[in-house]
């Protein structure tokens, strides 16, 4: 289906990790989107010193694991300890993809439906 949203979703790492590991477990996943085999949401991992975010493309859930393409949008791979932040938020990836879809997904006939509207 394809990029998926929530609202104030934020839990924390249970167990620190490395800056390669592709499964993150996480204290709670109550309130993540159901992911389908096509599906995926962009989440901000952050630790407070010294600061360092990075974003990843999370693409399966398994109880409290979830699976993630590391370095995402411009971002770097870093390791984080337990406690450490991990929320979905807005990013530019996720607004930009949306942007695309919504692009790509109009036709000649709603330029023109609008067109005439706008008058």
């Amino acid at each position: 289906m394809g990029i998926k949203f929530v609202n104030n979703f934020e839990t924390t790492i249970s167990s620190g990790i490395n800056d390669s590991v592709t499964t993150i477990p996480v204290t709670s996943a109550t309130g993540f989107p159901a992911l389908g085999a096509s599906d995926y949401a962009y989440c901000t991992l952050q630790k407070e010193s010294p600061l360092t975010l990075e974003i990843v493309k999370v693409v399966a859930i398994s109880g409290t694991n979830l699976t993630v393409v590391r370095a995402q949008d411009g971002t770097s791979a870093s390791a984080f300890a337990s406690g450490d932040a991990f929320e979905l938020r807005m990013t530019a990836a996720g607004i930009n993809e949306v942007a695309t879809s919504a692009a790509s997904a109009a036709t000649v006939d709603d330029a023109t439906a609008l067109a005439i509207a706008l008058g």
